[in-house]
């Protein structure tokens, strides 16, 4: 699978993460075409600067600042995207806002009489369409985005409402409930992670990257402040197979009934990744039960232990496994309209190289009870929609 990391060890900003995309996702007459298209009234250029030691690309705008709502740039997004642009315009909808909900959240007003301040700013519609465009043509190639931890820093910042403590509460509102994960950092440093950024990351990221992988292109984007750490956003480009250790825990069971069986099975299976009950003829022709259960390294002595309880079994055997190769795998839930009738299908989606879509046995066969249809047709129907 490939995977794009952004590295925010030393925080994250529009800009930075513009520049870090610079020659991987963007051309420079791909930002020229945004403030085109968009009649920006700003200019920019695109250095190569070092930050202690680190040779990094940095973007530098030059721009009129101005206020604008909500409405005003939703209708700009709507008006002006065009072309491949226009994919992303959806995209550039839903990280405004976000952001402009954590505004009226903290400061109980209503969405729609947000009145964004530098986030209205054409520098930051700029970031936004260009971050949104990288991402999406990584996702195009096939890339997952995936994130590390971002340093938020520390002290204080100021802001048109006053000052606050790093990260301010907008920060703090838009990274909620999301799968980015963060960390405080030195006080000296100051605001390291932006709205603006924070905004992008928590829409396109899925999560810290905890697996394995193979590096195959790094790039560097500046920001325009001295810190202590370089202050550099790094974009990981890499390959992953998806690995991790596992054991295998075995017992013989011939003392037992069918239902101390059925129960224990559904009771391992919320503590392990899988289960199952082979049975067999043992000695003195016994029929008997041989239970398999696979669970993650360091939890076979509290998946044994369950055993023993759920089964009466004596003892188990573990048997260590170098390691497993899984793909990734997420799970959803896509409403679906089939006949006139409208479905909620469970969706798993696995990525062993290429996607694979298989939708929850059960919600396959309500539809085809429901339309009068075989498996196979109700199937058919529904990978069409998902």
């Amino acid at each position: 699978m490939r995977v794009a990391i952004i590295d925010g060890s030393n925080g994250a900003s529009g800009d930075m993460i513009v520049s870090s995309m610079i020659d991987v996702a963007l051309k420079e007459e791909d930002l020229e075409k945004i403030k085109d298209v968009l009649g920006l009234n700003l200019d920019f250029k695109i250095e190569e600067v070092e930050k202690k030691g680190i040779k990094a690309k940095k973007i530098v705008i030059r721009e009129k600042k101005v206020e604008r709502s909500l409405d005003d740039i939703l209708e700009l997004i709507k008006l002006k995207l065009k072309g491949e642009l226009a994919e992303v315009s959806g995209v550039v909808s839903k990280i405004f806002e976000r952001i402009a909900k954590a505004e009226a959240k903290i400061h109980s007003k209503k969405v729609e009489s947000i009145v964004f301040h530098e986030v209205g700013s054409d520098d930051a519609i700029f970031d936004v369409v260009a971050s949104s465009l990288a991402f999406n043509r990584l996702i195009k190639s096939g890339y997952r985005i995936f994130s590390t931890p971002i340093n938020l820093g520390g002290g204080e910042v100021d802001t048109p409402h006053g000052t606050y403590a790093v990260p301010p509460p907008a920060v703090m509102e838009i990274l909620k409930n999301s799968k980015v994960e963060v960390f405080f950092g030195d006080k000296e440093d100051g605001e390291l992670l932006t709205p603006t950024a924070a905004a992008i990351l928590t829409h396109f990221s899925e999560g810290t990257f905890k697996y394995t992988f193979r590096v195959e292109e790094i790039s560097y984007g500046a920001g325009h402040r001295e810190t202590k750490k370089p202050n550099v956003l790094r974009l990981i480009l890499g390959t992953s197979e998806f690995s991790d250790r596992i054991g295998i825990i075995e017992t013989n069971i011939d003392d037992a009934s069918g239902e101390i069986i059925g129960n224990a099975i559904n009771s391992l299976m919320k503590k392990s990744l899988d289960v199952v009950a082979i049975p067999y003829f043992g000695k003195k022709n016994r029929p008997g039960y041989l239970l398999k259960v696979i669970c993650k390294l360091d939890e076979v002595e509290d998946v044994s232990r369950a055993i023993m309880e759920e089964t009466g079994s004596i003892g188990t055997r573990v048997i260590p496994v170098h390691h497993r190769v899984y793909s990734f795998r997420e799970e959803e839930n896509v409403e679906v309209s089939i006949g006139g009738k409208k479905f909620n299908i469970r969706v798993k989606r696995s990525y062993p190289g290429r996607k694979i879509i298989k939708p929850e046995f059960e919600d396959v066969k309500k539809v085809a009870d429901e339309l009068g249809l075989t498996l196979l047709e109700a199937y058919r129907e529904i990978n069409k929609r998902i």
